[in-house]
Order: structure tokens, then sequence, then C-alpha cells
């Protein structure tokens, strides 16, 4: 088993769970007034599943486990905006009213590549979302972009060592639904710590920068934040 969510995550997870038992007789009217709030009212294990997985079939809501994307590692107990961000990302979204970041570490199949996603809960309303869609699109351009979540190490796995030292890519996007006032961002980096720098020998050259190794990097990143975008989707269809 890839990873575990042991003490610490399930305390992590307890700024979800806590809502939901709070909440748990709430009467939800449908899909576009239950989508603000899913954020809290959603226990962690199904905000953040211990698999990011395709369902098994178009009519299924269940995932298929044996095609899994990611393994979950732990989720953080911290919702502080800023303290869920790097620097580049947070400054971007201190002017939006952020109202929590949550995140969670993942590790892919392989057990070498590593990331947290964090989800920001934004104003409801599309204007904070296009603003950080303006954010995503004018760093990607950037020869060596910067965006991302700060790294949550979880111990006793994988991501033991994980840190903003070992973050070798990040990307950002909104959650497509209109009825979730969401973006995510990710970093990911190597398990073993490996850093992206310039090719040696041959492969290297004057031009190069670390910015290219970083984009495959940043491609995982942004995969998974994809992968939470369409389980976040699937979640909203399940639960309203």
């Amino acid at each position: 088993m890839l990873g575990v969510f042991g003490t610490l995550a399930l305390l992590g997870g307890g700024f979800v769970v806590n809502h939901a038992y709070s909440n748990h007789s709430q009467v939800i009217p449908n899909r576009t007034g239950y989508g603000p709030t899913m954020w809290r009212n959603e226990p962690a294990e199904k905000l953040f599943p211990e698999v990011l997985a395709p369902l098994k079939s178009p009519a299924s809501d269940e995932v298929d486990p044996e095609q899994a994307t990611w393994h979950r590692l732990g989720v953080s107990e911290d919702t502080d905006c800023a303290a869920g961000l790097n620097k580049v990302t947070a400054a971007a979204v201190a002017n939006l009213d952020c109202e929590a970041v949550l995140r969670a570490t993942y590790v892919d199949p392989t057990g070498n590549t590593v990331g947290t996603v964090a989800l920001i809960v934004l104003p409801e309303g599309e204007s904070a979302k296009t603003g950080m869609t303006t954010f995503f699109e004018k760093d990607a351009d950037e020869l060596d972009p910067q965006v991302g979540a700060k790294p949550y190490a979880v111990p006793g796995t994988l991501a033991a060592e994980w840190s903003g030292a070992r973050s070798n890519g990040g990307a950002g996007v909104a959650v497509t639904d209109l009825s979730l006032p969401y973006v995510l961002v990710a970093s990911t980096g190597a398990v073993d710590g490996r850093k992206a720098g310039r090719l040696p020998g041959e492969w290297g050259s004057q031009s190069w920068s670390a910015g290219d190794d970083r984009a495959p990097w940043r491609g995982a990143a942004k995969a998974l934040c994809d992968d939470m975008n369409t389980h976040l989707a699937n979640l909203l269809t399940e639960s309203s």
C-alpha cells in the first residue's frame, strides 16, 4: 500500500469532518446551492479520496482503483490561505477574499513522484476564478513558471521528506464546474529528492535552463489538478 491515512491525516481531515457532522441534517436544495459549501460539508476522505482514478463506467459512481493515477498519503490540518500556497500563488490570492486552502499529498503509482494539491475556496461568482485563470495563464507563459501549492509532508510515508526545496514544478487550474467557486494548484517533485537542473554532458547547452527540466514536473502537477477537478465534479453530482 503506497499511502496511509493515519492519525495525523485524520486530524488533518477534521476541518471537513467536523463540519460534515454539524451540517449533517441540512437540506441541500440543488447543485448550485451545494457547490459553494461542498468543501466544508464533505468528509475529508471523500473530498480528497484514497485514490484518484477514472470511473468504472460512464454510468457508475465508483472509481476503478486498478486505474488509479494518484494514491493519497495524507491531508493537511492547516486551512490558512497563505500557509497552503507558495509565495507567488499566495500573493495572487491575497486580494481575492480566499476563505480556505485545503491540501492533500498524493504519490503516483510508481512511487517516484509526489505531489501536493491545494483546493482554494474563493467567493461565489466567476470574477475571482477568472482572475486566477488569468494569473495561471500569465505564469504559464514565463520561461520558468512559479505557481504552486506549499508541499505538505506526511510522516511515515513516501512524502516524509517532501518540502518546498524538493518541489520541481507546479500548475494551476480553475475548477470547471460553474457551481464550484474553487481553483486548484499543485506542486510535484521526486520522492528521492532529485532536483530539476541542467542536463549533463552532451545533453546540456548554454541556452538550456532548469525551467526545461521542470516541464515534465509541471505536466505532472497539471495532471494532478485535472484529476482532482474531475473528482470534484463527480463528487458534486453524487452529493447533490
